[in-house]
C-alpha cells in the first residue's frame, strides 16, 4: 500500500515538474518575442538618421513608458526606504526615474558623432526563468556594433498584475540599471530624507 502511495505521489510530482517547466518554456518564449520587438524599436529610434537628438529621446521615452514599469524600478530603487516615499510624491518619483533611464539608456547606446555610419544591433538568444513562480525572467544577449560584439545585455522581465510583459532592468557590460541606482539611493538615503532625494533628482532630470 505504502509503495502504491509513493509511487502515486512521485509520479503527481513528476507531473507538477513536467507542467511547470513547459509553462516556464512558453513564457520564456514569450518573453524573447516581447524583448526582441522592444529592442528591434529601440534601435531603430538610435540607429535613425532622419532624427534630431531630442526627437531619439522623445520617441525612446515613449516606447519605454509603455514597456517598462518604472513604479516597480523606482521601488528596487528605494529598497527598505520604499516604505518611506510620502502617497503625494509617488507619481512625480516615477515621473523622475523615467527620465533617469531614458536618458541614461539613450547616452549607452546612441551613436558616437565621429563615427556616424555605425550601428548597433542588440541579439538576445537566451531566456531563464526568475524565482518559481513563472513571473520574472531574465533574457541575456549582446550588443553588437557593425556586427563586432560590444558588450554583454541582460534584461530583467516580469509579468506584471494585468499578465502584460514588462521591463524591470537593463544590465549593460555588467552594469545593472536599477540595481546600481539602488546602491546611490540607499546610500544617500541613510543621511537624508526621501523628500530630498527626490528634490536632487528633479534638480538633474526634470
Amino acid at each position: 500500500m505504502f509503495q502504491n502511495l509513493n509511487k502515486y505521489l512521485v509520479g503527481c510530482l513528476l507531473l507538477i515538474i513536467f507542467v511547470s517547466s513547459a509553462q516556464s518554456r512558453e513564457y520564456c518564449d514569450e518573453a524573447l518575442t516581447f524583448i526582441n520587438e522592444v529592442t528591434d524599436e529601440t534601435l531603430s529610434i538610435i540607429n535613425s538618421s532622419e532624427f534630431t537628438k531630442n526627437q531619439k529621446k522623445s520617441n525612446l521615452s515613449e516606447l519605454l513608458n509603455k514597456n517598462a514599469d518604472f513604479e516597480t524600478m523606482g521601488k528596487i530603487m528605494l529598497g527598505k526606504y520604499a516604505r518611506k516615499l510620502p502617497d503625494g510624491m509617488k507619481e512625480v518619483y516615477t515621473d523622475l526615474i523615467q527620465k533617469m533611464l531614458t536618458k541614461t539608456i539613450y547616452d549607452r547606446l546612441d551613436n558616437d558623432e565621429e563615427e556616424p555610419d555605425v550601428t548597433y544591433a542588440i541579439v538576445n538568444d537566451s531566456c531563464r526563468s526568475k524565482g518559481s513562480k513563472n513571473k520574472e525572467f531574465l533574457v541575456d544577449g549582446d550588443v553588437l556594433k557593425d556586427d563586432s560584439r560590444l558588450a554583454s545585455i541582460r534584461w530583467w522581465i516580469i509579468i506584471n498584475k494585468d499578465q502584460q510583459y514588462k521591463v524591470i532592468d537593463l544590465t549593460l557590460a555588467g552594469v545593472s540599471l536599477t540595481l546600481q541606482k539602488k546602491d546611490e539611493f540607499t546610500s544617500y538615503l541613510s543621511n537624508k530624507s526621501v523628500s530630498q532625494l527626490i528634490n536632487n533628482l528633479s534638480k538633474k532630470f526634470d
